[in-house]
């Protein structure tokens, strides 16, 4: 064994040659042997739990070796020989109030005003902990636009936001279309999170579209039985913010968010074929959050109010989409 192992994925590397010592490891933290094999090549970070518990699944002197080098890569601030609890640097834990919360509104909120009070409640909480010091965060509750009959799920759209520092703060609506050339894009067409450490140094790994403020962005997916109905994006104005422990979080919040939409706004991954969108200064002059309500209350008028607001919403959506795709058409 090599004790000038640089890395803590060198190590692991190491201490994990054999197939089977490697399957041992990732049954005492509740993985899988593959997952182990990502850490390694660091083509994946492990969540916080796993973190913490990694250094004790070896004897020592393993044990003091791997955490001295897991805490020089992810926690170099702290005091030597001190790794933290999985709540590290923000809390302890989930709070459970935000959770029951959340539960409760789930529970006794119905129609459209169950969503927006799932989501204020959730992104009030996640921001706090996310960016308690106020640095500049901003998380976006993006969904995918319903299709029309016969239709792929062709676009995405940003509905809710809030931000801290250098985006606007407190909870707010807002329009915007999104598409294959985005990160969230990326997610919803693969049904996995994405992580982009620096916007400027991406090197085309992940789509990004350009955003002076954005140094570093972070994807997670609303699931449901298999089938997605959109993504959390999350950005920060620093590189390299996304640590093992805040994509937990990040998770959590996801999971949680999954619970305001309704089943039929879930789609099977074969009904998503995203195309791309032009940026946002050129969707300006068929998408704003003022055009959509006008264009809500004209046609529910139109109909002689036979339609509800969610479904004149929807319809309207359609027509933007068609609108923008069809702009994007002509500029090829």
């Amino acid at each position: 064994m090599n004790p000038s192992a640089e890395t803590w994925r060198e190590l692991l590397g190491e201490l994990t040659a054999l197939p089977a010592e490697r399957q041992r490891v990732a049954e005492a933290l509740g993985v899988n042997a593959y997952t182990v094999t990502r850490w390694v090549e660091d083509k994946a970070d492990p969540r916080a739990t796993s973190l913490k518990n990694l250094p004790d699944v070896f004897p020592s002197p393993y044990r003091e070796q791997l955490a001295a080098l897991i805490q020089a890569d992810f926690f170099p601030h702290m005091t030597p020989g001190s790794l933290p609890s999985a709540g590290h640097p923000q809390a302890d834990e989930v709070p459970v109030e935000h959770l029951a919360r959340t539960l409760a509104a789930y529970a006794s909120i119905g129609g459209r005003f169950r969503a927006w009070s799932i989501r204020n409640l959730i992104l009030q909480w996640a921001i706090g902990q996310l960016d308690s010091d106020q640095m500049g965060v901003q998380l976006t509750v993006v969904q995918c636009v319903p299709p029309r009959p016969e239709q792929s799920v062709r676009t995405l759209c940003e509905r809710m936001s809030v931000g801290t520092a250098l985006w606007d703060s407190g909870v707010r609506s807002r329009l915007s279309f999104l598409g294959a050339e985005s990160l969230c894009g990326w997610t919803v067409g693969r049904g996995e999170p994405g992580v982009v450490p620096d916007t400027e140094q991406n090197r085309g790994s992940f789509p990004v579209r350009p955003d002076p403020d954005e140094k570093s962005a972070a994807t997670w997916p609303f699931q449901r039985e298999g089938k997605l109905a959109g993504c959390l994006l999350v950005s920060s104005h620093q590189v390299n913010y996304f640590t093992p422990l805040r994509l937990s979080w990040i998770e959590i919040y996801a999971n949680a968010l999954a619970l305001s939409f309704r089943d039929e706004e879930f789609y099977d991954l074969r009904q998503i074929a995203l195309h791309e969108i032009p940026e946002l200064a050129q969707q300006q002059e068929y998408t704003s959050l003022t055009r959509l309500r006008d264009r809500v209350t004209s046609l529910r008028r139109e109909r002689m109010y036979q339609l509800s607001e969610a479904e004149a919403e929807t319809l309207v959506l359609q027509e933007m989409e068609a609108e923008l795709l069809d702009r994007a058409s002509s500029m090829k």
